[in-house]
């Protein structure tokens, strides 16, 4: 039941076309707590303003609370119970709700999380924060936060999305979370390098072959979500061949005529400014307003400096975690994190939390764990500028440990994380050494020099 002191204020009104009151009006009276229920049935959306605490029933019914006129949803079919936290219950429905992708038994009471879609029946569902309301607050405060409070919206439509930053600022993350956030969660996130080595290559890749009967991943993707990295990069004849997928809501594989219905939500990112790239006529302006139906900049890590010290403590957390130890930051530590500009972005404060994990022998991860150079400057003394690492130098003043004040072991593990991420990175990048290397943090050079410290070969050069 509602709470007795709120007998008259209830949701209900909103969706009561005989009462006549509309989503706004009832989104401003003060009973309703800080939350609201989106519901998304078609083109159709419902924002449905929660109560603090009680229960709601949703159904079918008109004598449920949130009534969904909907085939997909019984009569009586789940209960909303709102407290501290929102949880689900499916009361015996036909159609059943359905959770994280699973299919929740009768009666059984299932949490839900803030901005992640559920179902009812075929209908989406979705508990959501309401703007302006007293939780968001400090830890809605970052720029990241906001723009995933936007997000969130967007995510629950259809609409393509252009996710711009810099190298390392988290782009294919955030466009996870736009998917994560949509009623797509279900089906596929299909990743899709846009600088593969060759346009041949990269259009059976998205495609597909009609001669060997290989799907692309584009038809992957179909049910779900697209993502479209450095999306600047693909070759003018394929952009033509990807705008007639968006516009036909089809595929049509390599050599073959017939095309293939697909219902795919893109997600694409760049590090460039892709209007100043359609300028140019790099890039088809017919094509970039078809996928840039939302835009959003990731600020660089430097304009984030309130976020670099939680992040830093999360990803030294989640290195730790399988090694059974736990750390702390020393002072020193945070507050040269706090200070240094990160060129290099998240990816470069992931690398250096890794790191001082494995270097770490105490409790607390120090100054020097985090600002330690390359085997190969400690060999060649550490002259300054030449052959630097793809780690960070050490402030002024400060001696960071050779490699010969380090354990075998722990120099092993080192060089292996780092081979590792430049493994990891020229695959990335199709082998081009000269994106893998900003993508790193380090210059060609440097890069050049790990490939041939560690027996990689090196790709060939035509791939540049």
């Amino acid at each position: 039941m509602l709470p007795t002191e709120h007998p008259v204020a209830y949701p209900r009104r909103v969706i009561d076309e005989e009462l006549g009151a509309t989503t706004e009006q009832i989104d401003r009276e003060a009973p309703f707590g800080d939350r609201v229920l989106l519901v998304i049935d078609g083109a159709a959306l419902q924002v449905i303003p929660l109560p603090g605490a009680g229960t709601l029933t949703i159904g079918r019914s008109s004598k449920c609370n949130v009534v969904i006129d909907s085939g997909s949803v019984s009569r009586h079919h789940a209960n909303l119970l709102i407290g501290g936290k929102v949880e689900i219950q499916d009361i015996g429905s036909s159609n059943g709700t359905t959770v994280d992708g699973d299919r929740i038994a009768a009666e059984q009471k299932v949490p839900l999380t803030i901005g992640v879609p559920f179902l009812v029946g075929a209908v989406t569902l979705m508990v959501q924060t309401r703007a302006g309301s007293r939780r968001e607050t400090t830890s809605k405060s970052s720029q990241l936060a906001a723009l995933e409070q936007s997000a969130s919206r967007i995510a629950i439509g259809k609409l393509p999305v252009l996710v711009v930053g810099e190298t390392g600022v988290g782009k294919e993350r955030f466009a996870e979370r736009i998917h994560e956030m949509s009623p797509r969660r279900p089906a596929s996130f299909v990743r899709i390098n846009c600088t593969a080595v060759s346009e041949a290559l990269l259009e059976a890749e998205l495609f597909g072959n009609d001669a060997t009967s290989k799907p692309g991943m584009l038809e992957a993707a179909d049910g779900g979500t697209a993502f479209l990295s450095d999306v600047d990069q693909l070759p003018p004849a394929l952009q033509q061949k990807l705008l007639r997928v968006v516009e036909d809501a089809a595929v049509r594989r390599t050599g073959g005529a017939k095309p293939r219905a697909v219902d795919i939500r893109f997600i694409s990112s760049t590090s460039k400014d892709l209007s100043a790239e359609v300028e140019a006529n790099r890039f088809r302006r017919d094509l970039y307003f078809r996928l840039a139906g939302a835009t959003f900049t990731i600020p660089p890590l430097r304009d984030r400096k309130d976020e670099v010290i939680p992040l830093a403590e999360q990803f030294i957390a989640s290195a730790a975690g399988p090694m059974g130890r736990s750390f702390t930051l020393s002072e020193d530590a945070k507050q040269w994190l706090s200070s240094h500009d990160w060129p290099g972005n998240i990816r470069e404060l992931r690398n250096a939390c890794e790191r001082s994990v494995l270097l770490a022998t105490g409790a607390s991860v120090e100054l020097h764990h985090l600002t330690i150079t390359s085997d190969d400057a400690a060999r060649r003394g550490a002259v300054p500028g030449r052959h630097r690492s793809a780690t960070i130098p050490p402030p002024m003043g400060i001696m960071a440990p050779s490699a010969a004040d380090m354990p075998t072991q722990v120099r092993a593990t080192v060089a292996e994380l780092e081979k590792q991420r430049i493994l990891e990175a020229l695959e990335r990048c199709a082998g081009n050494q000269t994106r893998a290397a900003e993508m790193l943090g380090i210059s060609r050079r440097t890069l050049i020099n790990r490939l041939d410290e560690y027996g990689i070969a090196r790709p060939r050069k035509r791939d540049e």
